[in-house]
Order: C-alpha cells, then structure tokens, then sequence
C-alpha cells in the first residue's frame, strides 16, 4: 500500500507542477490615440527586447488592443492605413467603383523606426498610447 500512495502523491505534484508552468503571459490592454482621435484599425507588434525572442501582436479596433504577452521589455511597432485619396477604374463587373488610396497611418517613430518601449510585468496591465504625427 505503500508503494501506492507513494505514486499517488509524486502524481499529485507532478500535475500540480504542470499546471502551474502554464504560458505565464500578462494580459495587456489599452487604448491607441492619434492626434488626440482613436484610431479606428491597425496593428501593435509587441518584440521583446530582454531575454528570449518573443514577437506578439494585437488588432487596434476602434482605439482598443487587448494582447497575451510573457513579462519583459519591449519595443512596440504600430502599422495602420489611412485614405489619402480616391481613384476612379473599372470593376470585374466593368462599372466604374472607386479604389481608396492609402499611406502609413504612423510615422515611422512609432512604427519601422519605432522609439516606443514598454516593460510588461507579471499580470494584468493596461497602456495608453497618445502619439502625435507631427504635422
């Protein structure tokens, strides 16, 4: 009998340490402004800077994020489109429809050159990004 509570007990901790090691990522939230208005959609890239290589990303919707990432230092990149102008050409169906032409929402300081950094720590956490584009 005993042999058997032996085994039963190492199944115990062994679950339990399974259990614990989970992906131990923080829940990171937040609201993305441009200019002082939400930006409507996008993308945050989340690269972590510390330690073991981690990229994770995150849909920006109507100003919001909500992103899973393990604790660590990151750089954050943000990619978006805006309308500059339309054109007009022919559809498959050979009406005339209008074609949006867009451009880079963020400047490059916040996108492929991005000076942004954020230290995620164990848990929930919650930013706010107010960037200006500088005109």
């Amino acid at each position: 009998m005993k042999d058997k509570s032996a085994v039963s007990a190492l199944v115990v901790v062994v679950l339990a340490a399974i259990a614990g090691c989970g992906d131990r990522k923080s829940s990171v939230s937040g609201t993305v402004t441009m200019d002082g208005e939400p930006v409507k959609s996008g993308a945050i890239t989340f690269t972590r800077t510390d330690g073991e290589l981690v990229r994770e990303g995150a849909v920006i919707q109507d100003g919001n994020f909500r992103a899973n990432v393990p604790p660590g230092t990151y750089k954050l990149e943000l990619s978006g489109q805006k309308v500059v102008s339309v054109r007009k050409q022919k559809g498959f169906d050979g009406k005339d429809e209008e074609v949006p032409i867009t451009e880079e929402l963020f400047p490059e300081q916040y996108n492929t050159k991005s000076v942004l950094t954020e230290v995620v720590k164990p848990g929930t956490r919650t930013m706010k990004l107010d960037l200006k584009s500088g005109k």
